[in-house]
């Protein structure tokens, strides 16, 4: 499996405003960071949800879980370092996350977890 160098990939964490509805349509997709001629490609593979009776606030943290899938982005390089990462407001590195679907919740914030060399990291994420 592909790897950034140093690099140990945590979660994403989407919060959005209010209660998700189990019936909307919520299509969370690749995660994709790209700088210069450089690009990774992280696949969502699993979520959880925390609503508002879990969080005791007005919201609802989604947690998703994010693999490489090699098979899926078969033309991504996976050559971003973990110096991208570091030094992404100067660097032009853009990450932008797949959502899709069919639902109403105003989305708060996309947040990256990630260690480099054992300290813990977090960027905020775009909308793709």
């Amino acid at each position: 499996m592909k790897q950034i160098k140093g690099v140990s990939i945590g979660n994403i964490e989407v919060v959005v405003k209010g209660e998700r509805n189990p019936n909307d349509d919520y299509d969370f997709g690749a995660l994709t960071f790209n700088c210069q001629d450089r690009e990774f490609i992280l696949d969502v593979c699993q979520s959880y949800t925390d609503g508002p009776e879990m969080t005791g606030e007005d919201f609802t943290r989604i947690t998703l879980e994010v693999e490489v899938d090699e098979d899926i982005f078969s033309e991504c390089p996976y050559n971003i370092t973990k110096e991208d990462l570091l030094d992404c407001e100067h660097n032009d590195l853009t990450r932008e996350l797949y959502i899709g679907g069919n639902f109403k919740n105003e989305i708060l914030s996309i947040t990256f977890y990630f260690e480099v060399d054992g300290q813990d990291y977090q960027m905020m994420l775009e909308q793709e």
